[in-house]
């Protein structure tokens, strides 16, 4: 999966993402806390079949430093 693959099916399953790009600050985004990133864990874990946690997507400050979380995949 793509970079713009992984931001697309990142925003639609957490509408905090919505207009995102990958160097929004994750700080910079309403809503922004320790629901997000259970919602963030949720989606890895759901979509992509990836156990992340908590402590790898709070040491992310960009969308893109998210994605660089979830492989490329062809």
């Amino acid at each position: 999966m793509s970079s713009p693959s992984r931001l697309a099916a990142l925003q639609a399953d957490v509408d905090l993402f919505a207009g995102a790009t990958t160097s929004t600050r994750l700080e910079a985004l309403p809503g922004w806390g320790s629901l997000a990133v259970l919602l963030v864990i949720l989606h890895c874990e759901t979509k992509h079949g990836l156990t992340v946690t908590s402590a790898q997507v709070r040491a992310c400050a960009t969308v893109g430093d998210l994605l660089s979380l979830i492989p490329e995949t062809p």
